[in-house]
């Protein structure tokens, strides 16, 4: 049998315990990130922070990841408990760290592992970074002794939660949640993740009567996925629906994606959640700066930017590609379809703690509730017509499709003309097509770099539309 070969996808490596992560695999890997931290330029001997979820062996795996630095003399600051993937890239930001490491698969099922690098500016490596540490492995892990003296035991929760508290206006909460005409609740769904009963522990003191369930980490996420998708959510929706709770908040597996649940035990999708929390900075905290969106967000969002006057950037799918915008361009907040949402003033990274909080800062600052806000919001900018398909594909053309498709993209799609044609490289591999047809008409196709899938997105101004909209990208991938 040969030597397995490490592919890292669009946020590290990810794959199945006892399979492909093992203890081996991830040496291989901790001696890569030595090679690639020391042909870094400019040179940096900064620590490097790393932290751990409540999966199965992460600790252990973490615990053997900064072996493998302090063996070569690197100085490592070593999570003493699970924390979410934010509490890390904050305390890589904050603390001077040369760079991060999370071990995670962050919402993949239980039975995988995984590994997020962090850069020195608190956010996810971007491709070429990514690519050069992949280089970097050797087809055996080299021997090493393990070795525990550069490594220092630090407690990442207090500076991440005064930064919260910079962030979000908790004298707000507190005069809102001490009222009791407002009948201030919310549940929180940690699904068994990182996030655990930190957004509890954060509102309770401010008067909201905040319950966590599956609140305690748990290496299987209680038999569930823990990503926050409303099929994975019947357990939040049915206790929002059945008791006069204001707000439902669930955070997935390491806590960097949010989703909301309306006092009613309606889910909010991901399109909805973006376009409320963008209202909420924009019109009660007064931010400024440009807002980012990912090609697969609705054109909604680019509506409501254009109403206060505010330049939208468009990126590629991956919250990468916001992070680099966001370290380049004056911008407020950064979205994706997936829950990842990122703001400026913080880190350059996705963050379900931070999200969770500016929702319930949201209720209190407009004292209006969540179906009356996103009321306001459709007032602004219409209803959303939106739909996302995942559909196989193991076909060996699928590097051929996307462009096959770009160089003779149709003229129309359902009697729509297309105005625009836009393509996604990624280190010289095409990874996506979009074809416009028009403010919110257009059609997106992706294929995935690490799964035997095309995704298929289309937004429309009527369910009719989008469906047909989908229709016609099945035909084009011939499926």
């Amino acid at each position: 049998m040969g030597v397995p070969v490490i592919t890292f996808g669009t946020d590290g490596w990810r794959a199945l315990m006892d399979d492909m992560f093992t203890d081996e695999n991830v040496i291989r890997i901790a001696h890569a990130f030595v090679r690639w931290r020391s042909s870094q330029e400019p040179h940096t001997d900064g620590p490097v922070a790393i932290a751990y979820d409540g999966r199965r062996l992460s600790q252990h795996y973490a615990s053997l990841f900064a072996d493998v630095l302090s063996f070569h003399g690197i100085h490592v600051l070593l999570s003493t408990a699970i924390v979410p993937t934010p509490v890390l890239s904050f305390a890589v930001k904050h603390r001077s760290c040369s760079a991060g490491v999370m071990i995670t698969a962050s919402h993949n099922p239980p039975r995988y592992n995984g590994i997020k690098f962090k850069a020195a500016y608190g956010g996810p490596f971007m491709s070429e970074e990514t690519k050069k540490m992949e280089e970097c492995i050797l087809p055996e892990a080299e021997p090493f002794v393990p070795a525990c003296e550069h490594i220092a035991l630090t407690d990442f929760l207090p500076e991440y939660i005064a930064q919260l508290r910079l962030l979000v206006d908790f004298d707000r909460l507190r005069v809102f949640g001490e009222d009791p005409r407002n009948h201030a609740a919310v549940i929180i769904d940690s699904m068994g993740g990182a996030g655990q009963t930190l957004l509890e522990d954060l509102l309770t003191p401010c008067g909201w009567r905040a319950q966590t369930i599956f609140g305690t980490a748990d290496p299987d996420f209680y038999d569930r996925s823990p990503e926050p998708v409303e099929q994975n959510l019947e357990p939040l929706k049915y206790n929002m629906s059945a008791t006069h709770t204001l707000l439902g908040i669930a955070t997935d597996g390491d806590a960097d994606r949010c989703s909301i649940v309306y006092d009613d035990g309606e889910w909010m999708n991901a399109q909805e959640t973006i376009l409320a929390l963008v209202w909420h900075l924009r019109e009660h905290k007064l931010w400024q700066g440009g807002i980012i969106k990912t090609a697969s967000v609705t054109d909604k969002l680019r509506l409501l930017a254009e109403h206060w006057g505010l330049p939208v950037f468009d990126t590629l799918v991956g919250f990468k590609f916001i992070a680099e915008v966001m370290l380049n361009e004056s911008c407020m907040f950064g979205g994706e379809e997936s829950g990842g949402f990122g703001y400026q003033p913080h880190i350059p990274e996705r963050d379900g703690i931070l999200s969770g909080l500016f929702f319930a800062e949201m209720i209190a600052f407009s004292d209006r509730s969540l179906h009356e806000i996103i009321g306001a919001i459709r007032l602004r900018v219409g209803s959303l017509h939106y739909r996302r398909i995942d559909a196989p594909y193991d076909r060996p053309d699928r590097a051929a499709l996307l462009p096959d498709l770009a160089a003779s993209a149709p003229p129309e799609i359902a009697g729509f003309p297309v105005t625009k044609v836009t393509t996604f490289e990624e280190l010289g591999m095409m990874t996506g097509v979009k074809l416009e047809c028009g403010d919110c008409r257009w059609l997106l196709l992706r294929t995935s770099q690490t799964e035997p899938l095309v995704r298929l997105y289309a937004e429309g101004r009527s369910d009719a539309e989008v469906d047909s909209f989908l229709d016609a990208g099945r035909r084009f991938a011939r499926l």
